[in-house]
């Protein structure tokens, strides 16, 4: 039999082989868990900022009754961020009477299409 010498002395090809399917499966999880991190991150960012389309909706929406005649009409003006959609039920823009509010229920939906509702009351000042 052969023994090995100092010479001999070294990894085997078999011994690289694992070390590198080993190195690759942990750099794949690591890519992988980077990949799902920024996606949860989208996420976050796009209901944070439905959240802000919702508020500066409702104040609008107070900007515009701040002007209400009982019976009369208005307009709220807003423009929400590209690919997020903002709609009011009822449809709002009619003046409650003196001593009565109007339930409006705002949703705005994000790009990848998730819905966040708020109620708010219009008053006639």
């Amino acid at each position: 039999m052969h023994q090995r010498t100092l010479r001999d002395a070294g990894e085997t090809l078999v011994e690289i082989v694992i070390t590198i399917v080993i190195v690759s499966l942990a750099v794949t999880a690591l890519i992988a868990g980077l990949g799902t991190a920024a996606g949860a991150a989208k996420a976050h960012k796009d209901l944070a900022l439905s959240d802000t389309v919702m508020r500066n909706y409702a104040e609008a929406t107070k900007r515009a009754a701040a002007t209400c005649t009982p019976g009369g009409t208005y307009n709220v003006v807003y423009t929400p961020p590209t690919n997020f959609g903002v709609s009011v039920s009822p449809d709002g823009g009619v003046c409650p009477a003196l001593d009565a509010t109007q339930a409006l229920l705002i949703s705005v939906t994000t790009p990848v299409g998730v819905t966040k509702t708020m109620q708010i009351k219009v008053r006639t000042p």
